[in-house]
């Protein structure tokens, strides 16, 4: 009889076993979302390259703000940004300058125009304001105020995101050398059907959605996912398949059909083929199956067996799949789903002897957060997964949080 280990206990052998292996390479930033970077980022240069104004307005230099209560400046020209003006401001000079324009030699300060006024004299336009309406120096961006060239701007390790990605185009960079994770997802079970291939489900069977759902997860966290398909209880065609995919792949995901049973030509299969696979009870709901282990063979490639439930599978892969493609990215952020306090809307039931994750919305409400369980708790019906965006956690100790009462919970990251 297979033990039960707690989540915590998954979290372990995950980080004992996994090391960041994953081979690197160069992708354009538009593909290297939610990859895992794995080259040291510098400046090539100051940023910003030149002083700029941070708005539109009127550049002059702070010494005319000590000439008196009112000040009064002749335009002398206008710098537009990637058109600045050419010359040296004089004393009683100012420019029109736009936001991002260079400030001219000898402007130092930028007023708004909307804190001005302008006036035509004798076929010159000056602008006229009160001293007290800017600070000496304000509304000025100075070069390399931002980063100085050299100066190290993103480190191995991190995880790109959509900032990550602009702050290298703002750096002159169009690709990125991150991590390469290749995850082929299959599902098991002569009961499934993949959508689009009948009009209508033959009795007995349902659709396969969790290999939509794992897929879709593994390229949202930065990996490229191989749908293998429904792979029916047949060794032979089993074998050919895993072994296949496990020569090309970091990581083979199976869902449903996995474990100790009779039916389970999977883990046979993994078995004569001399991998080490282990079969695991973890005490929560949902998601109690889980399978884990390396598959035989010179590269180095990880199987998983998530639970046959969708719900279930989902949630399995959030906590441990998504911690273990981040292992063997090399990520240095933290591995875990973001937790947060929340106060219960409604009462939430759990069981204690196990970890109850009970999905839900956490919104903010009258100044507090709050939490509200979804409608159902069943781990076969993804309408209670999908718009939610937390997970209140009911440890083994507790079987019940009334309303009202503090709850932590895990952020449900898409």
């Amino acid at each position: 009889m297979t033990d039960f280990i707690s989540i915590e206990k998954v979290y372990g052998i995950l980080e004992d076993a996994i090391a960041p292996e994953a081979s690197v390479e160069s992708f354009p930033l538009e593909k290297a979302l939610g990859r895992v970077l794995a080259e040291t980022l510098t400046s090539p240069g100051d940023v910003p390259p030149f002083n700029n104004s941070a708005m539109d307005g009127f550049a002059f230099n702070r010494a005319e703000l000590a000439q008196g209560a009112s000040v009064r400046l002749l335009i002398r020209g206008t710098s537009y940004a990637g058109t600045p003006w050419e010359g040296t401001l004089a004393s009683g000079d100012a420019v029109r300058i736009m936001t991002g324009a260079a400030t001219p030699e000898g402007a130092d300060t930028v007023i708004p125009f909307e804190r001005t006024e302008t006036i035509e004299e004798n076929g010159n336009t000056y602008v006229v304001f009160e001293a007290g309406r800017v600070r000496p120096a304000e509304n000025v961006r100075l070069r390399g105020e931002e980063l100085r060239a050299g100066d190290a701007v993103m480190e191995p390790g991190i995880v790109l995101t959509s900032a990550y990605l602009g702050l290298a185009a703002s750096l002159g960079r169009a690709e990125l050398r991150c991590r390469k994770l290749r995850v082929a997802v299959f599902s098991t079970g002569d009961e499934l059907v993949e959508p689009g291939t009948a009009v209508a489900l033959p009795p007995g069977k349902i659709w396969n959605s969790n290999s939509s759902v794992i897929s879709s997860l593994v390229r949202t966290w930065g990996a490229e996912a191989e749908d293998l398909g429904i792979l029916p209880d047949d060794p032979d065609v089993i074998r050919k398949a895993l072994s296949e995919a496990a020569a090309r792949s970091d990581f083979l995901i199976a869902s449903g059909g996995v474990g100790e049973g009779e039916h389970d030509y999977t883990s046979r299969v993994l078995a004569e083929m001399g991998s080490g696979i282990t079969h695991y009870h973890v005490s929560m709901r949902p998601g109690k199956p889980f399978s884990f282990g390396r598959v035989a063979g010179e590269h180095v490639c990880w199987f998983m067996a998530l639970p046959g439930n969708p719900v279930a599978a989902a949630v399995s892969a959030k906590l441990f799949l998504r911690r273990a493609l981040r292992l063997a990215a090399g990520s240095t952020e933290p591995l875990g789903l973001p937790d947060f306090p929340a106060i219960a809307a409604k009462d939430i039931k759990g069981r204690t002897g196990r970890t109850d994750l009970v999905r839900g919305r956490a919104d903010f409400v009258d100044g507090e957060m709050r939490f509200t369980p979804a409608h159902s708790q069943s781990s076969g019906m993804l309408t209670t997964l999908a718009g939610m965006n937390a997970m209140a956690v009911l440890d083994v100790n507790t079987d019940r949080i009334a309303e009202g009462d503090a709850v932590r919970c895990l952020r449900l990251l898409s």
